[in-house]
Protein backbone atom coordinates (compact mmCIF):
# COMPACT_ATOMS: atom_id res chain seq x y z
CA UNK A 1 0.00 0.00 0.00
CA UNK A 2 1.41 3.40 -0.92
CA UNK A 3 0.09 6.76 0.98
CA UNK A 4 0.04 9.44 -1.85
CA UNK A 5 0.75 12.66 1.18
CA UNK A 6 0.06 15.67 0.84
CA UNK A 7 2.04 17.50 3.85
CA UNK A 8 3.12 21.04 5.11
CA UNK A 9 5.77 20.78 7.56
CA UNK A 10 5.06 21.42 11.31
CA UNK A 11 7.74 23.51 13.31
CA UNK A 12 7.57 22.53 16.90
CA UNK A 13 9.48 19.28 17.69
CA UNK A 14 9.92 18.89 14.17
CA UNK A 15 6.95 16.43 13.28
CA UNK A 16 5.22 16.29 10.04
CA UNK A 17 1.44 16.44 9.73
CA UNK A 18 -0.49 14.84 6.67
CA UNK A 19 -3.08 17.27 5.95
CA UNK A 20 -4.94 14.85 3.84
CA UNK A 21 -3.42 11.05 2.99
CA UNK A 22 -5.14 9.28 0.04
CA UNK A 23 -3.82 5.63 0.11
CA UNK A 24 -4.05 4.11 -3.03
CA UNK A 25 -3.92 -0.09 -4.18
CA UNK A 26 -0.74 -0.69 -6.34
CA UNK A 27 -1.94 -3.19 -9.08
CA UNK A 28 0.36 -5.22 -10.97
CA UNK A 29 -1.80 -5.68 -13.62
CA UNK A 30 7.71 -6.00 -36.40
CA UNK A 31 11.21 -6.80 -36.98
CA UNK A 32 13.94 -4.86 -36.57
CA UNK A 33 16.09 -5.07 -40.06
CA UNK A 34 19.54 -4.39 -39.93
CA UNK A 35 20.35 -1.33 -42.30
CA UNK A 36 22.91 -1.78 -44.82
CA UNK A 37 25.19 0.93 -46.17
CA UNK A 38 25.70 1.26 -49.74
CA UNK A 39 29.14 3.27 -50.56
CA UNK A 40 28.51 4.09 -54.40
CA UNK A 41 32.16 4.18 -55.83
CA UNK A 42 31.86 7.86 -58.58
CA UNK A 43 33.14 6.73 -61.53
CA UNK A 44 34.10 8.76 -64.46
CA UNK A 45 33.99 8.02 -67.94
CA UNK A 46 32.25 4.73 -67.88
CA UNK A 47 31.03 3.00 -70.90
CA UNK A 48 28.49 1.02 -71.80
CA UNK A 49 28.60 -1.58 -74.39
CA UNK A 50 26.14 -3.37 -76.41
CA UNK A 51 25.47 -7.13 -76.07
CA UNK A 52 27.16 -9.16 -78.77
CA UNK A 53 25.49 -9.31 -81.90
CA UNK A 54 23.80 -6.52 -81.49
CA UNK A 55 24.24 -2.53 -82.67
CA UNK A 56 27.03 -1.00 -80.25
CA UNK A 57 25.41 2.09 -78.72
CA UNK A 58 27.59 5.43 -78.21
CA UNK A 59 29.44 5.41 -74.61
CA UNK A 60 28.06 7.13 -72.41
CA UNK A 61 29.97 9.15 -69.45
CA UNK A 62 28.77 9.24 -65.70
CA UNK A 63 29.75 12.76 -64.24
CA UNK A 64 31.06 12.50 -61.26
CA UNK A 65 28.61 13.72 -58.73
CA UNK A 66 29.79 17.39 -56.90
CA UNK A 67 30.11 16.77 -53.30
CA UNK A 68 29.13 20.12 -51.43
CA UNK A 69 30.51 21.04 -47.91
CA UNK A 70 28.35 22.15 -45.56
CA UNK A 71 29.32 23.33 -42.39
CA UNK A 72 27.90 22.68 -39.13
CA UNK A 73 27.65 24.63 -36.20
CA UNK A 74 28.50 22.87 -32.74
CA UNK A 75 28.78 25.25 -30.13
CA UNK A 76 30.62 22.60 -27.78
CA UNK A 77 33.45 21.20 -30.62
CA UNK A 78 36.33 22.03 -28.90
CA UNK A 79 35.25 21.89 -25.48
CA UNK A 80 36.51 19.47 -22.81
CA UNK A 81 34.22 17.24 -20.68
CA UNK A 82 34.85 19.32 -17.80
CA UNK A 83 33.95 22.77 -19.50
CA UNK A 84 30.87 21.90 -20.97
CA UNK A 85 30.21 20.42 -17.27
CA UNK A 86 31.00 23.69 -16.01
CA UNK A 87 28.47 25.12 -18.78
CA UNK A 88 25.95 22.94 -17.38
CA UNK A 89 26.61 23.77 -14.21
CA UNK A 90 26.10 27.70 -14.58
CA UNK A 91 22.61 27.02 -15.77
CA UNK A 92 21.34 26.05 -13.15
CA UNK A 93 22.80 28.48 -10.94
CA UNK A 94 22.10 31.39 -13.00
CA UNK A 95 18.52 29.70 -13.05
CA UNK A 96 18.99 30.29 -9.18
CA UNK A 97 19.98 33.91 -9.23
CA UNK A 98 17.56 35.08 -11.79
CA UNK A 99 14.59 33.29 -9.79
CA UNK A 100 15.14 33.06 -6.04
CA UNK A 101 13.68 36.63 -5.71
CA UNK A 102 10.42 35.30 -6.83
CA UNK A 103 9.84 32.53 -4.70
CA UNK A 104 8.98 32.77 -0.49
CA UNK A 105 8.98 30.57 2.49
CA UNK A 106 5.22 30.68 4.17
CA UNK A 107 4.90 30.19 8.44
CA UNK A 108 1.34 29.72 9.68
CA UNK A 109 -0.02 29.58 12.79
CA UNK A 110 -3.22 27.97 13.74
CA UNK A 111 -4.89 26.30 16.92
CA UNK A 112 -3.02 22.98 15.95
CA UNK A 113 0.55 24.36 16.34
CA UNK A 114 2.66 26.16 13.48
CA UNK A 115 3.22 24.46 9.66
CA UNK A 116 5.67 25.94 6.89
CA UNK A 117 5.41 25.90 3.09
CA UNK A 118 6.74 27.79 -0.02
CA UNK A 119 4.83 30.13 -2.70
CA UNK A 120 5.65 32.48 -5.70
CA UNK A 121 5.48 36.26 -6.50
CA UNK A 122 2.22 36.20 -9.36
CA UNK A 123 1.88 40.26 -9.53
CA UNK A 124 3.13 43.23 -8.31
CA UNK A 125 0.77 43.89 -5.90
CA UNK A 126 1.93 41.34 -3.66
CA UNK A 127 -0.44 38.38 -4.36
CA UNK A 128 1.69 35.17 -3.96
CA UNK A 129 0.40 31.53 -5.41
CA UNK A 130 0.70 28.70 -2.74
CA UNK A 131 -1.15 25.53 -1.79
CA UNK A 132 -4.74 25.64 -0.22
CA UNK A 133 -3.30 22.58 2.11
CA UNK A 134 -0.53 25.27 2.85
CA UNK A 135 -2.97 27.97 4.76
CA UNK A 136 -6.01 25.77 5.64
CA UNK A 137 -6.80 27.04 9.08
CA UNK A 138 -4.30 29.52 9.85
CA UNK A 139 -4.97 31.81 11.58
CA UNK A 140 -1.45 34.05 11.12
CA UNK A 141 0.55 33.98 7.89
CA UNK A 142 3.91 35.29 7.65
CA UNK A 143 5.96 35.45 4.49
CA UNK A 144 9.75 35.61 4.53
CA UNK A 145 11.52 36.53 1.42
CA UNK A 146 15.23 35.51 0.09
CA UNK A 147 16.56 38.95 0.86
CA UNK A 148 15.71 38.91 4.79
CA UNK A 149 12.43 41.01 4.33
CA UNK A 150 9.10 39.68 6.30
CA UNK A 151 5.54 40.12 5.70
CA UNK A 152 1.95 39.75 6.90
CA UNK A 153 -0.13 37.64 4.56
CA UNK A 154 -4.07 37.12 4.34
CA UNK A 155 -5.48 34.70 1.92
CA UNK A 156 -7.64 36.42 -0.72
CA UNK A 157 -8.87 33.40 -2.20
CA UNK A 158 -8.49 29.71 -2.16
CA UNK A 159 -9.98 26.38 -4.34
CA UNK A 160 -9.31 23.67 -2.37
CA UNK A 161 -10.16 21.12 -5.78
CA UNK A 162 -7.26 22.19 -7.47
CA UNK A 163 -5.45 22.43 -3.74
CA UNK A 164 -4.56 26.89 -5.04
CA UNK A 165 -4.57 29.61 -2.90
CA UNK A 166 -3.60 33.33 -3.50
CA UNK A 167 -2.27 35.04 0.03
CA UNK A 168 -1.89 38.88 -0.30
CA UNK A 169 0.98 40.94 1.55
CA UNK A 170 1.05 44.89 1.76
CA UNK A 171 4.34 46.36 0.33
CA UNK A 172 5.67 49.38 2.07
CA UNK A 173 7.18 52.85 0.02
CA UNK A 174 9.06 52.09 -2.34
CA UNK A 175 9.81 48.09 -2.04
CA UNK A 176 9.80 45.94 -4.56
CA UNK A 177 9.01 42.27 -5.83
CA UNK A 178 9.59 40.03 -8.66
CA UNK A 179 7.04 37.97 -10.09
CA UNK A 180 7.42 34.90 -11.25
CA UNK A 181 7.74 34.04 -15.25
CA UNK A 182 4.97 32.08 -16.57
CA UNK A 183 5.52 28.47 -19.27
CA UNK A 184 3.11 26.76 -20.23
CA UNK A 185 2.14 22.95 -19.12
CA UNK A 186 0.96 22.27 -21.70
CA UNK A 187 4.00 22.49 -23.96
CA UNK A 188 5.62 20.47 -21.42
CA UNK A 189 6.96 16.85 -22.95
CA UNK A 190 8.58 14.11 -20.66
CA UNK A 191 12.06 13.93 -20.13
CA UNK A 192 12.44 17.79 -20.07
CA UNK A 193 14.60 19.24 -17.22
CA UNK A 194 12.08 20.25 -13.79
CA UNK A 195 13.50 22.21 -11.26
CA UNK A 196 11.65 22.75 -7.92
CA UNK A 197 12.27 25.66 -5.60
CA UNK A 198 11.01 26.26 -1.89
CA UNK A 199 11.99 25.34 1.51
CA UNK A 200 12.02 21.52 2.37
CA UNK A 201 12.02 20.78 6.04
CA UNK A 202 12.61 24.76 7.06
CA UNK A 203 15.56 24.31 4.54
CA UNK A 204 15.18 27.71 3.31
CA UNK A 205 15.49 28.46 -0.35
CA UNK A 206 16.40 25.23 -1.52
CA UNK A 207 16.86 23.46 -5.08
CA UNK A 208 16.60 20.46 -6.28
CA UNK A 209 16.63 19.29 -10.26
CA UNK A 210 15.31 16.55 -12.27
CA UNK A 211 13.28 15.86 -15.09
CA UNK A 212 9.41 15.79 -16.17
CA UNK A 213 8.69 11.97 -15.89
CA UNK A 214 5.20 12.22 -16.41
CA UNK A 215 2.22 13.98 -17.44
CA UNK A 216 -1.56 14.31 -17.79
CA UNK A 217 -2.16 12.23 -14.41
CA UNK A 218 -5.39 12.90 -12.51
CA UNK A 219 -4.61 13.44 -8.86
CA UNK A 220 -7.30 13.33 -6.21
CA UNK A 221 -7.14 16.98 -4.01
CA UNK A 222 -8.16 15.40 -1.04
CA UNK A 223 -10.14 18.23 0.03
CA UNK A 224 -13.59 17.15 -2.46
CA UNK A 225 -14.36 14.25 -4.35
CA UNK A 226 -13.28 16.08 -8.01
CA UNK A 227 -9.26 15.44 -8.80
CA UNK A 228 -6.89 17.84 -10.05
CA UNK A 229 -6.42 17.35 -13.76
CA UNK A 230 -3.19 17.36 -16.27
CA UNK A 231 -1.36 16.90 -12.98
CA UNK A 232 3.05 17.20 -13.97
CA UNK A 233 4.86 14.00 -12.25
CA UNK A 234 8.61 14.57 -11.50
CA UNK A 235 11.69 13.11 -10.24
CA UNK A 236 13.09 16.19 -9.05
CA UNK A 237 13.14 15.97 -4.89
CA UNK A 238 9.64 17.59 -3.30
CA UNK A 239 9.65 17.34 0.34
CA UNK A 240 6.99 18.47 3.13
CA UNK A 241 7.80 22.43 2.73
CA UNK A 242 7.94 22.35 -0.78
CA UNK A 243 4.54 22.48 -1.21
CA UNK A 244 3.29 25.41 -2.77
CA UNK A 245 6.87 26.36 -4.61
CA UNK A 246 7.32 26.78 -8.16
CA UNK A 247 8.41 23.67 -9.99
CA UNK A 248 10.17 25.31 -13.02
CA UNK A 249 11.80 24.45 -16.73
CA UNK A 250 15.60 25.06 -17.91
CA UNK A 251 14.05 28.76 -18.65
CA UNK A 252 13.44 29.08 -15.07
CA UNK A 253 9.19 29.56 -15.93
CA UNK A 254 6.63 28.28 -13.78
CA UNK A 255 5.43 25.30 -15.19
CA UNK A 256 3.46 23.41 -12.22
CA UNK A 257 2.83 24.25 -8.35
CA UNK A 258 4.93 21.58 -5.99
CA UNK A 259 1.40 19.98 -4.39
CA UNK A 260 2.14 16.18 -3.48
CA UNK A 261 4.54 13.27 -3.02
CA UNK A 262 4.01 9.65 -3.01
CA UNK A 263 5.26 7.93 -0.87
CA UNK A 264 5.96 5.25 2.22
CA UNK A 265 8.09 6.70 4.42
CA UNK A 266 6.91 10.34 4.25
CA UNK A 267 9.52 11.88 2.14
CA UNK A 268 10.63 12.30 -1.69
CA UNK A 269 11.19 8.65 -3.16
CA UNK A 270 11.36 10.33 -6.60
CA UNK A 271 7.84 10.54 -7.35
CA UNK A 272 5.88 14.61 -6.90
CA UNK A 273 3.25 16.11 -8.10
CA UNK A 274 3.07 19.65 -9.30
CA UNK A 275 -0.67 21.43 -10.16
CA UNK A 276 -0.10 22.36 -13.55
CA UNK A 277 0.64 26.31 -14.37
CA UNK A 278 -1.97 26.36 -17.04
CA UNK A 279 -4.72 25.36 -14.72
CA UNK A 280 -2.81 28.38 -12.44
CA UNK A 281 -3.36 30.67 -14.94
CA UNK A 282 -7.30 30.45 -15.31
CA UNK A 283 -8.00 29.78 -11.48
CA UNK A 284 -5.83 32.02 -9.97
CA UNK A 285 -7.42 35.48 -11.62
CA UNK A 286 -10.46 34.65 -10.42
CA UNK A 287 -9.23 34.48 -6.83
CA UNK A 288 -7.71 37.60 -6.69
CA UNK A 289 -10.95 39.15 -8.35
CA UNK A 290 -13.73 36.85 -6.56
CA UNK A 291 -11.98 34.88 -4.18
CA UNK A 292 -13.36 31.73 -5.43
CA UNK A 293 -12.94 30.00 -8.96
CA UNK A 294 -16.20 28.49 -10.53
CA UNK A 295 -15.58 25.16 -12.65
CA UNK A 296 -18.10 23.85 -15.92
CA UNK A 297 -19.68 20.63 -14.80
CA UNK A 298 -21.11 18.18 -17.33
CA UNK A 299 -22.67 15.60 -15.24
CA UNK A 300 -20.88 11.97 -16.39
CA UNK A 301 -18.98 9.22 -14.64
CA UNK A 302 -16.59 7.18 -16.84
CA UNK A 303 -13.89 5.41 -17.30
CA UNK A 304 -11.51 4.38 -20.29
CA UNK A 305 -11.66 0.98 -22.38
CA UNK A 306 -10.22 -2.25 -21.30
CA UNK A 307 -10.09 -5.20 -24.06
CA UNK A 308 -13.18 -6.93 -22.27
CA UNK A 309 -14.67 -3.77 -22.97
CA UNK A 310 -13.91 -3.44 -26.27
CA UNK A 311 -14.84 -6.76 -27.23
CA UNK A 312 -18.33 -6.34 -25.33
CA UNK A 313 -18.59 -2.88 -27.67
CA UNK A 314 -17.50 -4.96 -30.96
CA UNK A 315 -14.37 -2.58 -31.04
CA UNK A 316 -11.11 -3.48 -32.18
CA UNK A 317 -8.06 -3.14 -30.06
CA UNK A 318 -6.55 0.10 -30.82
CA UNK A 319 -10.21 1.99 -30.06
CA UNK A 320 -10.07 4.80 -27.22
CA UNK A 321 -12.44 6.87 -25.79
CA UNK A 322 -14.46 7.66 -22.28
CA UNK A 323 -17.59 5.28 -21.96
CA UNK A 324 -20.09 6.57 -20.00
CA UNK A 325 -21.25 4.23 -16.95
CA UNK A 326 -23.39 6.88 -15.44
CA UNK A 327 -25.03 10.19 -16.10
CA UNK A 328 -26.93 11.86 -13.45
CA UNK A 329 -30.27 13.54 -13.17
CA UNK A 330 -31.10 16.60 -14.06
CA UNK A 331 -27.78 17.62 -15.29
CA UNK A 332 -26.39 19.13 -18.68
CA UNK A 333 -25.28 15.41 -19.55
CA UNK A 334 -28.86 13.96 -19.37
CA UNK A 335 -30.73 17.33 -21.10
CA UNK A 336 -27.63 16.87 -23.97
CA UNK A 337 -29.60 13.10 -24.05
CA UNK A 338 -26.31 11.25 -23.64
CA UNK A 339 -26.38 7.60 -22.86
CA UNK A 340 -25.42 5.65 -19.72
CA UNK A 341 -24.32 1.83 -19.54
CA UNK A 342 -28.05 0.48 -18.21
CA UNK A 343 -25.94 -2.32 -16.46
CA UNK A 344 -25.22 -2.30 -12.70
CA UNK A 345 -22.11 -0.51 -12.28
CA UNK A 346 -19.63 -1.08 -9.00
CA UNK A 347 -18.53 1.81 -6.73
CA UNK A 348 -15.12 0.72 -8.57
CA UNK A 349 -16.33 1.11 -11.90
CA UNK A 350 -16.40 -2.52 -12.78
CA UNK A 351 -19.87 -3.84 -14.95
CA UNK A 352 -21.23 -6.96 -13.13
CA UNK A 353 -24.11 -7.68 -16.03
CA UNK A 354 -23.15 -4.81 -18.75
CA UNK A 355 -25.50 -4.76 -21.49
CA UNK A 356 -23.07 -2.30 -23.42
CA UNK A 357 -25.19 0.35 -24.64
CA UNK A 358 -23.72 3.42 -23.01
CA UNK A 359 -22.13 5.87 -25.31
CA UNK A 360 -18.33 6.19 -25.63
CA UNK A 361 -17.22 9.73 -26.02
CA UNK A 362 -14.01 9.88 -28.47
CA UNK A 363 -13.40 13.49 -29.18
CA UNK A 364 -14.36 16.91 -27.67
CA UNK A 365 -14.88 20.16 -29.95
CA UNK A 366 -12.70 17.91 -32.22
CA UNK A 367 -10.25 16.80 -29.93
CA UNK A 368 -9.45 12.83 -29.42
CA UNK A 369 -10.60 11.79 -26.21
CA UNK A 370 -8.79 8.67 -24.78
CA UNK A 371 -10.00 8.62 -21.56
CA UNK A 372 -12.21 10.44 -18.73
CA UNK A 373 -9.14 12.37 -17.87
CA UNK A 374 -8.55 13.82 -21.17
CA UNK A 375 -12.19 14.73 -20.78
CA UNK A 376 -12.01 16.28 -17.63
CA UNK A 377 -9.03 17.85 -18.02
CA UNK A 378 -10.33 19.78 -21.36
CA UNK A 379 -13.53 20.63 -19.14
CA UNK A 380 -11.30 22.42 -16.86
CA UNK A 381 -8.67 24.01 -18.60
CA UNK A 382 -10.50 25.06 -21.55
CA UNK A 383 -14.46 25.62 -20.35
CA UNK A 384 -16.39 27.41 -18.02
CA UNK A 385 -20.37 27.53 -17.20
CA UNK A 386 -22.53 28.16 -19.96
CA UNK A 387 -20.50 27.00 -22.57
CA UNK A 388 -21.17 24.85 -25.07
CA UNK A 389 -18.85 21.57 -26.06
CA UNK A 390 -19.55 19.21 -28.95
CA UNK A 391 -19.19 15.65 -27.78
CA UNK A 392 -18.27 12.90 -30.49
CA UNK A 393 -19.82 9.64 -29.70
CA UNK A 394 -19.87 6.04 -30.25
CA UNK A 395 -23.70 4.62 -29.91
CA UNK A 396 -24.43 1.40 -31.36
CA UNK A 397 -21.74 1.05 -33.41
CA UNK A 398 -21.93 4.59 -34.98
CA UNK A 399 -20.81 8.08 -34.73
CA UNK A 400 -22.94 10.66 -33.81
CA UNK A 401 -22.11 14.88 -32.87
CA UNK A 402 -24.26 15.77 -29.40
CA UNK A 403 -23.99 19.34 -27.76
CA UNK A 404 -23.94 20.02 -24.27
CA UNK A 405 -24.39 23.28 -22.94
CA UNK A 406 -22.40 23.13 -19.47
CA UNK A 407 -23.35 24.22 -16.04
CA UNK A 408 -21.79 25.33 -12.57
CA UNK A 409 -19.83 22.75 -11.07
Amino acid sequence: MLQLTRFKKMAEGGLLSAVAVISIACTGGGDDPTATSLSPTATQGIATSAPAGATAAPSTTVPTPTVTDISVSNPIAGLSSLEIIRAQEQVFVDLFEDTVNSVVKIQTSSRTGQGEGSGWIWDVNGHIVTNYHVVDGATTINVFFFDGREYQGVVVGFDSDADLAVVKIELEAGDSIQPSKLGNSSELKVGQTAIALGNPFSNEFSMTAGIVSALGRLLPSGFSSFAIPSVIQTDAAINPGNSGGPLLDIEGRVIGVNTQIRSESGSSSGVGFAVPVDLAKRVVPNLIKNGKHVYSFIGISGRELNNTWRKGLGLDNAQQGAYITDVRPGTPAQRAGLRDESGTVDQTGNLLNPQWDGDLIVAVDGRPVESMDDLIAYLALNTSPGDEIVLTVLRAGREELVVVTLTQR
